[in-house]
């Protein structure tokens, strides 16, 4: 990866689509508490509802301080691991363990399928919905920096890391997802279904990688190691569609277009560069042909830069077409190309040939997802506490309504430097 060691300030533009944070029902844990016959099994469900309170509080906001985020995450997955996994089996407790798993009633929006909450009786959909929502903070978290309209190498670097934990997280969640809750229990498109969360780690690692392609250029690194990186960034954006290619279009149409539209661009940037790295090898004619490819790019980035903004579904409203992240790379190619074209009809004179020069791949610079590792349960989980919950005294008990019911989205923080910067930057936050 390319890291920078030079101390300044670097103008970089960045735009990055955003859906909202998953919302839930107030979770008070009363089914537990019901059944909770000891003093710490209660103080566990007391815990269990004060800490899941204020973690949704804090993820509500991007401006909040990671670390305590991250403790606060970590508090309440402790606690929720006790109801999905229980002590240790050498504590013959397994038919009491499988019970509690069971016993609340969780129920969650889902990103791109609307406000309709849908519920089901397990603590691994808590689990697997809460550090979804920590992911999509850290993407927020990640935007809302990055608005910045000069953006510092460290604030930089941080853009980068939070995009790799945020995929780590992603990966994390389609695990548990796949492994404990199984095919066919919710809605398809939801935040459980793998596509979604696979699309949503790619791009991630792809916006991370976004950062690696506007230090490289800012910097003038060799013209050979930003098509490099920008012809990875591309590919990773090109896989998140794929994602999501059997999704209802209704849902994933918005989003689709995003991704295109970021595929066509970084295609534009490895093209560009490829044509300047060929013509520093006096190999003009491919380097004009290279750089008639990436106004082609360009051309096709900005087509979908128009239907992003007319077409309907969850995520961001913007016109990127507008922002400077976009804008910034159509003089570049221009550039680009009309030395090429002077250059050859000066001193070259070299045939343009019919087709495009390959784009050679490499590992170069590729952002990497940071893992996430989910803590053990707490060790108020003792044995002794676990049998204090008389299981047999309770089932789940949930109506059609649990899946119809409309849940208020989350009053989420905006980036205050939108209204103000988005023309400089190219940023917005939804």
């Amino acid at each position: 990866m390319i890291m920078l060691h030079l101390k300044y300030t670097i103008k970089m533009a960045y735009w990055f689509h955003r859906h909202p944070l998953k919302a839930t029902k107030v979770q008070n844990f009363d089914a537990l508490k019901i059944i909770s016959k000891s003093v710490p099994a209660s103080k566990i469900c007391s815990d269990l509802r004060l800490t899941r309170a204020k973690l949704l509080q804090l993820l509500a906001d991007p401006r909040n301080n990671s670390q305590v985020v991250e403790q606060t995450m970590l508090e309440y997955l402790e606690l929720l691991l006790g109801l999905c996994e229980g002590v240790a089996q050498q504590d013959n407790t397994s038919d009491v363990e499988a019970k509690l798993r069971k016993v609340e009633v969780f129920t969650w929006t889902h990103t791109i399928c609307g406000n309709v909450g849908q519920a089901l009786p397990d603590s691994y959909y808590e689990l697997v919905s809460i550090i979804t929502d920590f992911a999509l903070w850290y993407t927020k978290k990640a935007s809302f920096i990055s608005s910045n309209e000069g953006l510092s190498e460290d604030e930089a670097k941080d853009v980068f890391r939070y995009l790799r934990q945020a995929a780590g997280i992603f990966l994390k969640a389609k695990s548990y997802s796949e492994s404990k809750l199984g095919a066919g229990l919710l809605e398809k498109h939801s935040d459980v279904d793998p596509r979604i969360l696979d699309a949503y780690h790619l791009q991630s690692l792809a916006e991370a990688q976004e950062v690696t392609v506007a230090r490289a250029v800012e910097l003038k690194h060799k013209a050979a190691t930003v098509t490099a990186v920008a012809l990875g960034t591309s590919s990773l954006f090109k896989s998140a569609d794929e994602c999501l290619r059997s999704i209802e279009q209704t849902k994933a149409a918005k989003w689709r277009k995003y991704l295109q539209l970021k595929k066509n661009i970084y295609l534009a940037y490895a093209h560009a560069f490829k044509g300047e790295s060929l013509l520093s090898e006096d190999k003009c004619g491919d380097a004009i042909k290279s750089l008639q490819e990436a106004e082609k790019c360009y051309a096709m980035a900005n087509i979908l830069c128009k239907e992003y903004a007319s077409v309907k579904g969850p995520g961001s409203s913007a016109r990127p077409g507008e922002h400077q992240f976009f804008l910034r790379l159509g003089p570049i190619i221009k550039m680009k190309l009309e030395k090429a074209n002077h250059e050859n009809g000066f001193i070259y004179h070299q045939k343009v040939p019919s087709e495009v020069p390959e784009l050679e791949t490499t590992e170069i610079g590729m952002a990497s997802p940071v893992e996430y590792i989910v803590p053990p349960m707490s060790t108020r989980w003792k044995h002794e506490v676990l049998t204090a919950f008389q299981t047999q005294e309770n089932k789940p008990h949930m109506t059609n309504k649990d899946n119809k019911e409309i849940i208020e989205p989350i009053k989420e923080v905006k980036d205050p430097n939108t209204s103000s910067s988005k023309g400089e930057t190219g940023c917005i936050v939804s």
